[in-house]
Formats: structure tokens, sequence, C-alpha cells
């Protein structure tokens, strides 16, 4: 249950809110801190715990328009980490030169957006080599309107 998963992270704010990303995929590197949170197909928020050496991959808007849903968009979300009641993570360190500020750690992760250029024709891949070929893509630009459109809905 979300409630239940984002009650241990009383004290933890989202950093970046729920939400997918507009390209083909990220890759994303995280450092030691975390904070990344994937939901799953039961609609449950996991943590996408940091591994040494390791790379995220998150799946996004273009690749699974491209693929007609096989592949889904990942929703992710980024909860900041937590800090103690006096308001710092380290006891010892009340100078604040330890890479803390306001009593939470800094948090730092690399993303890499792989996206097609924007006049790039995307066709869904059931329609690659079909005799209506042509009549079955977007070019790259008019997907990302269609998806900025969604997003930036005002009523």
């Amino acid at each position: 249950n979300e409630a239940e998963i984002h009650s241990k992270h009383s004290k933890a704010s989202h950093g970046c809110g729920a939400h997918t990303d507009y390209g083909l995929f990220t890759i994303l590197q995280q450092d030691e801190i975390g904070g990344l949170q994937i939901r799953n197909r039961s609609n449950c928020w996991i943590d996408a715990r940091p591994l040494p050496g390791s790379f995220v991959i998150n799946v996004g808007d273009m690749l699974s328009w491209w693929t007609e849903g096989m592949y889904a968009s990942t929703v992710h979300t980024v909860i900041s980490p937590a800090w103690s009641d006096d308001g710092l993570t380290s006891s010892d360190d009340k100078d604040g030169d330890d890479g803390y500020e306001y009593g939470a750690p800094h948090r730092y992760s690399i993303p890499f957006f792989f996206n097609p250029d924007h006049d790039a024709v995307v066709k869904p891949t059931r329609y690659v080599g079909a005799a209506d070929e042509d009549d079955c893509g977007k070019t790259a630009i008019q997907i990302l309107k269609e998806r900025y459109a969604g997003t930036f809905k005002s009523d």
C-alpha cells in the first residue's frame, strides 16, 4: 500500500513527484544516498536501492508509444532523504562541512536522456514493413508535443 510505504519516509519529502520520462529511455546512475522509487505493476512503490557500479534504465513514453505499450513507461518518484529530530544526520558534525545541509545529506544522480532527433519518424513496431507503413508514423517532436499538451493542459 502506497501510504504504508511512504509512512516509513515520514521525515522525507518528495524531491520529484511521480512522473514518467518523455523520451525513449533514461540511463541513471545514483549515489549511495538513494531515494529513487519505482511504481510496480501492482501500483506499489518500491525502492530502487543503489548498487555500486550499476545503472537504472527507465523506459520512457516514446519507447512505450513505439512498442504500443509492450514496454510500459516507468513511473518513478524521488524521495529526499530523511533527517533526525534535531535537524542533523550526523551528531558529530554541527558546522555543516560534511556535505549535509539543513540536516539532510545531498543526493546526486546523473541521468542520460536518450531521445530520437526531433524530425525522426517514429512508427509503432507492428507497422514497420507494412504496405501502409508511410502513413503510420509521427515525428518525435509531434509525439513530444502531444505528451507536453497532456501534461501542461490548461482548464
